[in-house]
């Protein structure tokens, strides 16, 4: 057993826990070019995450259920290792949004829908393990990422809407706590999370909210989520990892590492 190591500083400077294998900076022990006796290691990878459903609610200008809220985001990640034990990481890539919602306004209920381009996502994150064994591993971590979307299609009750000039903020940050068990070269983990979600739509000239307002807000019905997933990885070159989330939303990431 190796003893607990506690990285305060790294925790608060990121909010702590992302959504990876808790394992992540341990699985790969030998890279292409960087000897395995470096304290310091690089990796390069991939990340698609693909939300089906957020699961959010309008707050501030309006209440009640959105109906739908989906995204789809691909994305090149870059990962500085420390010691096996500690991963710090960046990520950039492109985003689009879809979403639905109902509001009431002058004792008249409209269905507003907004579908947004590809445009720019980016996010930071670490991880590092606070325990582990031979097969066992407990880790936490954090991320925070963040897009901002310009150019919006829009519908009110099926009849499309000028929205020139409107914009979509989405932001996220999130904290993890997760279990992985190594068996032989897959590495499945479980884990729990509580994540903030905030999106923001604006600068319309004509209401999209219950105050009858050109803005509206939505924020996550539920913080608190479960994730379950599996890392694939011989040890040497390269990881694969499948994610699943569940409870405060419907989602599924794809991502894998290549360390130089």
């Amino acid at each position: 057993m190796k003893k607990l190591v506690v990285l305060l500083g790294l925790i608060s400077s990121v909010f702590a826990a992302p959504v990876e294998n808790p394992s992540s900076p341990r699985l790969i022990q030998e890279g292409f070019f960087i000897p395995k006796t470096s304290p310091v290691t690089i990796r390069a990878g991939y990340e698609g995450d693909f939300v089906g459903d957020a699961r959010l609610e309008q707050y501030s200008e309006s209440s009640g259920r959105v109906d739908d809220y989906s995204q789809d985001s691909n994305c090149g990640v870059l990962t500085v290792n420390i010691c096996n034990r500690v991963d710090l990481y960046s990520l950039f890539g492109t985003s689009r949004t879809n979403t639905d919602w109902r509001f009431t306004f002058d004792d008249v209920t409209s269905r507003s829908e907004v579908e947004t381009l590809y445009d720019f996502i980016w996010g930071i994150g670490a991880r590092a393990i606070l325990f582990d064994s031979e097969t066992l591993c407990l880790g936490l971590g954090g991320r925070y990422e963040q897009s901002n979307y310009d150019d919006l299609w829009m519908t009110i009750d099926g009849n499309v809407q000028r929205a020139n000039g409107s914009f979509l903020h989405w932001r996220v940050w999130q904290i993890d706590l997760d279990f992985s068990y190594k068996i032989d070269i897959f590495s499945p983990y479980i884990g729990i999370k509580y994540s903030n979600v905030r999106t923001k739509i604006g600068n319309l000239s004509f209401p999209i909210s219950d105050d009858g307002l050109g803005t509206n807000q939505f924020k996550n019905r539920n913080p608190v989520g479960i994730v379950i997933g599996c890392s694939l990885s011989s040890g040497k070159y390269f990881m694969l990892n499948v994610e699943g989330r569940l409870v405060d939303e419907e989602a599924v990431t794809i991502s894998g590492d290549l360390r130089f």
